[in-house]
């Protein structure tokens, strides 16, 4: 185990910023802290890093105890969301730079520096300055410079939330290929959920200072522990609902058989059902189906690919919505318009039931 955090807590006043975190950490992985503004990632990750003390636990790398060790003696690689270059030095000599307070020789200095830069595609740009570069060159310069060391680990504090959609798509896939060439151990801050789920190998989603999941990207998204995560990664419906003692759920007047459940099952519980816009199903058989209602198309989105549908129907005098997405394909074959009723198939295997 590369790294190992036992009960770490950071607090603030009376704000408790990360309270009893445990994690293992696996060489060479690129781990991901997930989290709204607020949840405790970053403060984490600086303890990590030695720039925040902690209040109690223990940080092990390697069976060593870094809780004490300052934040220099770490050899940690760190990349900040504001690039942090020196505008007034060269691309070259910020490259350099912290290779020089480590007294390298001149020469491996200059071989280090035109060996990193030509990892991010930047040889070209040595003897620039920071403001001549666009911003997604300045945080390849920030991540040569953090590389140049040879570091046990990179930590990445939102290091691509600056930049414009584009830049940002590009840039993580380069990071990722980067970070998976070289096998260095990466764990990366961030709030939005694409980049976590397209570049980690594991995602740590935290929510008022603690883990609420851990899991690869795939089963963050497929399998939410919690009602917190399954709305907090991709878009999930939540239909208000009561449980009935068979593993089922009393939904619009019909019984919606539910395959994944965090409360027990018992009779007559107000209990919140969830389903993702994309396992939907439109339903056009006659022969009635378990887990099929009839709802109404209350608005339609064209978004390219994909038509996003606004449904609603009504439960107990009271209107309920949820949202669908169909394929262009798909959509053109039904010829769906605003007003319509459909039928809608929920699949079992795709239903969650949280508590209220």
């Amino acid at each position: 185990m590369f790294l190992n955090l036992q009960n770490i807590t950071k607090r603030f006043g009376d704000l408790v910023a990360v309270d009893s975190v445990d994690l293992n950490i696996v060489e060479g992985e690129l781990i991901c802290f997930l989290g709204p503004s607020g949840c405790g990632k970053t403060t984490l990750l600086r303890m990590i890093a030695g720039l925040e003390t902690l209040d109690s636990g223990d940080i092990l790398q390697n069976g060593e105890n870094l809780a004490k060790m300052p934040e220099r003696d770490r050899n940690f690689g760190m990349v900040f969301q504001s690039y942090s270059l020196f505008p007034n030095m060269t691309i070259g000599k910020n490259v350099a730079y912290g290779l020089e307070c480590r007294k390298w020789e001149r020469h491996q200095i200059d071989s280090r520096v035109d060996e990193m830069l030509a990892l991010v595609n930047l040889e070209d740009q040595v003897g620039k300055i920071p403001s001549q570069l666009s911003g997604g060159q300045q945080q390849r310069v920030a991540l040569a410079r953090a590389l140049a060391p040879k570091p046990l680990a990179m930590l990445l504090d939102e290091p691509l939330s600056a930049l414009d959609a584009k830049v940002r798509s590009a840039l993580r896939l380069e990071i990722r290929k980067l970070q998976q060439g070289l096998g260095i151990t990466t764990i990366m801050v961030t709030h939005d959920q694409e980049e976590a789920l397209t570049m980690a190998d594991r995602v740590v989603v935290m929510n008022e200072g603690a883990i609420v999941q851990v899991g690869s990207p795939f089963e963050i998204y497929d399998d939410p522990s919690t009602s917190f995560v399954a709305d907090f990664i991709g878009t999930m419906n939540f239909l208000a609902v009561t449980t009935l003692d068979d593993g089922a759920v009393r939904l619009g007047g019909a019984a919606i058989k539910c395959g994944k459940w965090s409360i027990g099952t018992g009779l007559d519980k107000a209990a919140r059902l969830a389903v993702r816009p994309e396992d939907i199903r439109i339903y056009i058989g006659s022969t009635p189906l378990q887990n099929v209602i009839e709802v109404e198309i209350d608005w339609i989105e064209f978004l390219g690919s994909i038509y996003r549908l606004n449904l609603t129907f009504e439960f107990d005098g009271k209107k309920q919505g949820l949202k669908s997405e169909l394929s262009s394909t798909l959509m053109r074959e039904l010829r769906l318009s605003v007003g319509d009723y459909i039928s809608i198939l929920l699949p079992e295997e795709h239903l969650w039931v949280y508590s209220q």
